[in-house]
């Protein structure tokens, strides 16, 4: 920008650190506002979705109708909004910088793929995908970092870092998700940063616990401002038997995603492509008759109930049918998060526990989540912090911190790896394109 166009430009250029913090605050705080009204429009699509409950047997019509297009509007204007959207934000985070991966970032946050994200994810929810707001979130945080900052630096000398813009939205999206601002701290450093945390995490949640559970033992219940109800405390044995069922589960249900994708991208990238997401509509359908209402959207509402220790309305086939449908939505191409129905997955698996070996329902269902939900992301510390922002339960801290624990040890003995990070190795561009003009990698037709 050349200092003729504003006179001011001179005198901005001394307090360029200022500007830039200033700026940050501001698309923050566009941010914040964006994300919340994604999920305004997210929850009262999902409290009118065409399901067979709400509109009868013409839902074996229009839904697979409202599956394919989703799909198409992915495919055809905006590949890269497909999926859940925290495999993008690690991507930029981790390969922004490099020139023959910048298209790609590019088109990863364009206002395009915003626009398309959004709408698609709208039309997902309200055709009764098993899908939550979390990943698309993130995603759509991003890309209004982007944006902001954009149009900022046409007027102001500020320097756009693709990587930071990545890493502040990424971790405000999670933040504004679930209004979980610990957890977005948390997810920011485990999971979009990577780096040496990666390799010492497990060595410093053991610190963590381990101290925690010894002054536990010398001082007892002792809460600095008083104790709260909290659900019946766990013995030991529940609480390995809840970590390794949850955490096993989970892990089951990242490497269906991951698997899966790759069986299917010949189905969804052939002749016949959007006949596929319409046929996994139908299947979605299907295992809402066997497992419930609940099936559909985000399962909330499974989780709540059996938080409420009596998981009224969730059924003991629940699990599996929730993870089948989620599965099989991805599979589709249908933009959505993982974060909620792994929430309901891991609280009805807890609980499901529980009811077979005489624990308590609600606890076992808390740690179930925990456990869940960090077998399918293998991230501890995102795992129990988001749980304990979410449910407030002080006296299960530390069931719920052993839980991720246990869960991540076994996976990570058994060979297991996060699934963002194998989901934005996806998007990598091949050695062939960093020779030449960077180009599309042929996976992102229809990236998941």
């Amino acid at each position: 920008m050349p200092p003729s166009r504003f006179g001011y430009y001179d005198r901005l250029l001394a307090h360029r650190y200022g500007l830039s913090f200033a700026s940050y605050i501001a698309a923050a705080f566009v941010t914040g506002v964006a994300c919340v009204a994604f999920m305004k429009a997210f929850s009262f699509a999902a409290a009118h979705r065409l399901d067979y409950h709400s509109m009868g047997y013409a839902a074996f019509i229009l839904v697979p109708l409202i599956f394919s297009l989703a799909v198409w509007l992915v495919r055809k204007l905006a590949p890269y909004a497909a999926g859940s959207g925290i495999p993008q934000a690690i991507y930029i985070v981790r390969n922004g910088a490099r020139l023959e991966c910048s298209p790609i970032a590019a088109a990863m946050s364009s206002p395009q793929t915003l626009a398309v994200k959004t709408v698609s994810i709208l039309l997902g929810v309200w055709a009764g995908a098993s899908v939550g707001r979390e990943g698309p979130t993130v995603q759509i945080a991003v890309c209004m970092m982007f944006l902001c900052m954009r149009l900022l630096s046409q007027f102001l000398p500020i320097t756009l870092d693709p990587r930071s813009l990545a890493l502040a939205g990424g971790a405000a999206g999670l933040a504004a998700a679930f209004n979980t601002p610990l957890a977005g701290v948390t997810f920011a450093i485990e999971e979009l940063s990577g780096g040496y945390f990666e390799n010492i995490k497990d060595y410093v949640l053991m610190a963590i616990i381990i101290a925690a559970l010894s002054a536990k033992v010398l001082t007892g219940d002792y809460v600095y401002f008083g104790k709260l109800p909290d659900p019946p405390q766990l013995g030991a044995g529940a609480l390995v038997i809840v970590s390794i069922v949850c955490g096993f589960a989970g892990h089951i249900f990242a490497r269906g995603i991951l698997a899966g994708a790759r069986l299917c991208s010949g189905f969804a990238n052939g002749k016949y492509g959007l006949y596929f997401p319409a046929l996994c509509a139908l299947a979605v359908l299907g295992l809402g008759f066997i497992g419930g209402p609940f099936v559909f959207g985000p399962g909330n509402g499974a989780a709540q109930a059996c938080l409420d220790s009596n998981g009224a309305g969730v059924s003991a086939v629940f699990p599996a049918a929730k993870l089948a449908a989620t599965v099989i939505t991805y599979w589709s191409g249908v933009s959505g998060g993982i974060f909620a129905p792994s929430l309901s997955m891991g609280a009805s698996l807890g609980a499901d526990v529980a009811r077979l070996l005489g624990y308590p329902l609600g606890s076992c269902a808390l740690v179930g989540m925990s456990a869940f939900l960090c077998g399918a992301i293998l991230a501890p510390m995102t795992s129990f912090v988001i749980i304990f922002e979410l449910t407030g339960h002080h006296s299960m801290l530390l069931p719920v911190m052993l839980a991720s624990l246990i869960a991540y040890v076994m996976l990570r003995s058994l060979g297991a790896k996060s699934l963002y990070p194998a989901l934005a190795d996806r998007y990598l561009v091949p050695a062939a394109a960093r020779r030449e003009k960077p180009r599309q990698p042929e996976h992102a037709i229809n990236p998941t």
